[in-house]
């Protein structure tokens, strides 16, 4: 009995491997030794990934972008196959076939990462400082994303927002979080300069829900296993008021709250 149970079972997750997946994740467990020591191997296989893909990147823009969603595409493997983190996409159908102003909710570092993937490399605002980085700060300015000057002047403000507003006419995505990065807690209120970006560049709104803090928490080192949910919810026509557009987006990003695992 016990070696047909044995071959039932292996027929059943060696015919889906994400079944063969959360099979191993029960039996392995998901102690916080287990997924510490998850963690550091996903960090260290994706320092050396980022290593061997890196030179690559001085060749040409179009071999920097081929090589960034390769890199992307391994480090969401890893994370996978490594950390027993699922992703799941709903509401594809509403990406729409233009330049759109993507406002998602924000709970972690992995949708800064992932979203240029989903979204097709958007431009997206980042602290002035990373511009000066190594390594990364040269990927920030060859994929064009926007600094923003902490100084938050008056003169620095409307330079964001002009930029902002030439990245969508250009034909880009532009990927803002309204909400703030939060850590667990529900965000309160929407940053109101998504209602002067989207009077700007007159296009359409797109609404994003998600869930990667419960598996990649904010500001933490630790990697959960479990499932990680984005719901992209049907656009928001562009030209309305400002303040229609406000109350519209606050109901799709605070009221509903992230997706429900079903």
């Amino acid at each position: 009995m016990k070696s047909r149970h044995f071959l039932s079972r292996y027929q059943q997750v060696m015919s889906d491997p994400c079944g063969l997946l959360d099979w191993l994740m029960r039996k392995i467990g998901s102690t916080n030794l287990v997924v510490f020591v998850r963690s550091v191997a996903f960090y260290v296989l994706s320092g050396a990934l980022f290593l061997v893909l890196w030179p690559l990147t001085f060749v040409s823009p179009k071999v920097t972008d081929a090589i960034s969603r390769a890199f992307l595409i391994g480090q969401t493997s890893i994370l996978n196959l490594i950390c027993g983190i699922r992703v799941v996409v709903e509401g594809r159908e509403n990406l729409p076939d233009h330049s759109v102003l993507i406002a998602s909710q924000h709970e972690s570092t992995w949708e800064t990462l992932y979203f240029h993937l989903l979204f097709d490399q958007p431009v997206m605002y980042a602290k002035k400082e990373i511009f000066d980085y190594p390594f990364f700060g040269r990927l920030t300015r060859k994929f064009g994303h926007i600094p923003v000057d902490r100084t938050r002047t008056s003169d620095a403000v409307r330079e964001g927002f002009r930029r902002g507003a030439d990245v969508l006419k250009s034909g880009r995505n532009l990927l803002v979080f309204p909400t703030g990065t939060r850590q667990g807690e529900k965000a309160s209120h929407l940053q109101s300069g998504i209602g002067v970006l989207y009077q700007l560049a007159g296009t359409s709104l797109l609404p994003v829900l998600l869930d990667s803090g419960i598996c990649w928490p904010a500001g933490g080192f630790l990697k959960y296993p479990g499932r990680i949910t984005v719901r992209i919810l049907p656009a928001i026509p562009a030209g309305l008021p400002r303040r229609e557009l406000m109350q519209i987006l606050e109901t799709k990003l605070l009221s509903e709250g992230p997706p429900k695992e079903s």
